[in-house]
């Protein structure tokens, strides 16, 4: 598991880390001491679960739960404090436990068993991680990923939010270009395009992401972790938090914000 333990304390995060291995070995761990760096490391990486201290200096868990449920609503989130009477604000906040200091071994064990949203077994499979609420961004092994052209950036969005469907080079050539351009021109940048692309997620260890027969491009969403996806099966707790912009940088998206908001 992928494990976010935030405590202005070094000491108490290692002590809860060492915790969570006795329990259930085999994690990554990552740490913050307040707010903002938490916040950095959730727009950055995935996590299945996030410990959070209540009481830190400048905003406290219970805001930076709210945040993360907003930002992952499929992160566990599991608070940890010193003090009891935050028990019924976090319940509030459909937390997935509520552990006191010091975090017993048994208390701990329990909480993970029961978690709000259970956790897959680790299949081995990278993933790239998909955020299309917003600007479109997108991450490999936790890294904003570089292209070496924009348009590769547009086109892989653009067939993301085909989820797996496929479209002709003519149809993406319809989204993606001017009207001015010629026919031949158009041409000639998909085909520049695509193989850079091709060749950008070929250097990142994802060059099965794209699928292309004849004339058929797409992507294999199953080496996806996309919001988008989560929000159209339901998966995301609060389906509010994800409208408003969407790929917000590309043009042909609105076709989506309209679908979105009557979905």
């Amino acid at each position: 598991m992928r494990i976010l333990i935030v405590d202005d304390e070094e000491y108490l995060r290692e002590d809860l880390r060492d915790a969570v291995e006795r329990v259930s070995p085999g994690n990554e761990y990552f740490f913050a001491s307040e707010y903002n760096g938490a916040v950095k490391l959730i727009d950055s990486h995935s996590f299945d679960i996030a410990f959070l201290d209540i009481q830190m200096p400048g905003k406290n868990g219970l805001t930076l739960a709210e945040t993360i449920k907003k930002k992952c609503p499929k992160i566990n989130i599991i608070m940890v404090t010193a003090y009891s009477q935050y028990a019924l604000d976090a319940l509030k906040l459909f937390v997935s436990g509520y552990l006191l200091k010091p975090v017993m071994d048994k208390d701990l064990k329990e909480t993970l068993k029961n978690l709000r949203n259970p956790v897959e077994k680790n299949d081995g499979v990278r993933k790239l991680k998909v955020r299309c609420f917003g600007n479109f961004d997108i991450f490999a092994d936790g890294k904003p990923m570089a292209f070496k052209r924009q348009r590769e950036k547009e086109m892989l969005a653009y067939l993301i939010c085909l989820k797996g469907a496929s479209a002709s080079r003519n149809e993406i050539c319809a989204a993606l270009f001017e009207e001015s351009m010629t026919p031949e021109k158009a041409v000639i940048n998909f085909k520049t395009i695509f193989s850079s692309l091709r060749k950008d997620l070929e250097r990142q260890g994802f060059e099965e992401v794209l699928i292309h027969n004849s004339n058929s491009y797409s992507v294999n969403t199953e080496l996806l972790d996309c919001d988008y996806y989560d929000f159209l099966v339901g998966t995301c707790d609060e389906s509010e938090s994800f409208h408003g912009e969407f790929m917000n940088q590309y043009s042909w998206a609105e076709t989506y914000i309209y679908s979105l908001e009557n979905f």
